[in-house]
């Protein structure tokens, strides 16, 4: 039988992954009381997928003489986001990363090393002990366990806020055994981005045709309650975008050798996009959203199959697989793409064209032209580098099926560099903070890959942040 049921603390946190986490400590150890509300049986929700998280100046690449100063990251930062992002935001969050590794390892996490996501890139991308369910959420939930003034309560949902002449002051949630109204001088939302609400993304989003790589319930309520309390929309749209071949697990083999910087055809058979442009997977997942359906097929010969199968590949996603590794089970995974109807083999190009649905003469053009590449060991028409052009000669010859998928949308609510919400006109709805991915302001239109790892450090670093500003709003 429903049954509202009261609640009361100084501040109420709406999600329980990073950004959650990390508000809920900093205001614990502030000596404010702390109420969380988490929609899922456990806490996390994206960040316990995640490898590891940005930062500039810490001890880690101290220790392996990498220069990278802030003000150098910043300056990337701004430019690869066409100084879309905030820059005041943006340099805040870069100033306390250093600080926040240090934190964490405090909390109890820890960082099995310093990696870059590219050769392109450098190296900011401070990996966990794990994936974040075991190196970073792990440890800061038994530390907020440890803290009496801490509640977190598990698998009910936040539906709107409440606000008292204008202030944050609460929010209305439901349980598993009724209604709950909480009261608070402070709220923190902290539930993610909208990943998972298809309306959504096909409004805001120019990949509107991607779909989640993790399913996890990310609709974007509270993005959604910030708006009906009047904060001003903000970055929507912002996709983490990737291709993939479509419901293969990020560590498959199959996904591994269609995921290569090869030949890369759409829907028409027209080669789109220079192909070795997967090191900057967000982009590359750009090209792919503006082809004829966002599908393309990934072309190779026999030749490259044992390559593949023998010696290796010439790029991998982030640290899921070993780029030096071979694919040993790679002739037993393109049968099975290929029952599954992810791959198509045949004995000539013709034969593979009528089989993958696109026109001969135009696919057969591109083959051509791709292996004149080859030959010449030049891309005249989109500069590739040489060094990811292999000819596609020897019969029998394959393609594997790219989709578009996301790992998260970035954005939604306006905040400021104190992580306050601000409405249309810039002024702040006193009593409301938002951090990680709910938040906008840290990025443009596109992920950016020089910060690897950003969304989670965000989330972190934002986290902490609106802790810091609740506590002073609070007067402690």
């Amino acid at each position: 039988m429903n049954h509202e049921k009261e609640m009361q603390a100084d501040v109420v946190i709406i999600g329980s992954g990073a950004s959650g986490l990390c508000a809920a400590l900093t205001l614990s150890y502030g000596g404010a009381s702390v109420l969380v509300f988490e929609q899922e049986s456990e806490p996390g929700g994206m960040t316990n997928y995640a490898e590891g998280m940005f930062a500039v100046g810490s001890r880690y690449q101290k220790k392996q003489k990498v220069g990278l100063t802030v003000e150098e990251a910043f300056n990337v930062h701004m430019e690869e986001t066409h100084w879309l992002a905030n820059p005041r935001l943006v340099r805040t969050f870069m100033e306390r990363t250093a600080g926040t590794i240090d934190w964490l390892e405090e909390q109890g996490a820890e960082f099995s090393g310093l990696f870059t996501i590219s050769p392109f890139t450098q190296r900011v991308w401070h990996q966990m002990e794990g994936l974040g369910k075991e190196g970073l959420i792990a440890p800061l939930f038994k530390k907020a366990e440890e803290q009496k003034n801490i509640t977190i309560v598990f698998d009910t949902e936040v539906k709107s806020l409440i606000m008292v002449g204008g202030r944050a002051a609460g929010v209305l949630a439901e349980g598993k055994d009724g209604s709950i109204k909480a009261a608070s001088k402070a709220v923190v939302i902290a539930s993610g981005g909208y990943q998972d609400n298809q309306e959504w993304v096909d409004k805001y989003c120019k990949s509107g045709f991607t779909r989640p790589v993790i399913p996890a319930r990310q609709l974007g309520s509270g993005i959604r309650m910030a708006w009906e309390a009047g904060a001003q929309p903000y970055d929507m749209g912002v996709m983490q975008t990737i291709v993939l071949v479509p419901e293969e697990e990020l560590t498959s083999q199959l996904l591994t050798a269609g995921f290569q910087p090869r030949l890369w055809v759409n829907t028409l058979g027209e080669r789109f996009v220079n192909e070795s442009i997967c090191w900057k997977f967000p982009m590359a997942g750009n090209a792919l959203a503006r082809q004829p359906g966002a599908s393309a097929w990934c072309v190779f010969d026999d030749d490259t199959r044992v390559y593949m199968k023998e010696k290796g590949v010439n790029y991998v996603l982030g640290e899921f697989y070993d780029i030096l590794k071979n694919l040993p089970d790679l002739d037993e995974e393109l049968e099975r793409g290929i029952q599954a109807g992810k791959v198509f083999k045949a004995g000539s190009l013709d034969q593979l064209a009528a089989k993958i649905g696109v026109q001969a003469a135009t696919f057969k053009d591109a083959v051509t032209e791709y292996n004149e590449c080859y030959d010449g060991k030049y891309d005249p028409i989109f500069g590739k580098d040489r060094a990811y052009l292999d000819p596609i000669r020897k019969a029998p010859f394959y393609a594997v099926k790219l989709g578009l998928a996301a790992f998260m949308t970035n954005g939604g609510i306006r905040i400021n560099h104190k992580t306050e919400v601000l409405k249309e006109d810039r002024t702040v709805i006193p009593g409301l903070f938002a951090a990680g991915c709910s938040a906008g302001g840290i990025l443009g239109d596109t992920y950016e890959v020089s910060t690897t790892g950003g969304s989670l450090s965000f989330a972190v670093n934002t986290g902490r942040m609106a802790g810091e500003s609740a506590l002073k709003y609070l007067g402690k």
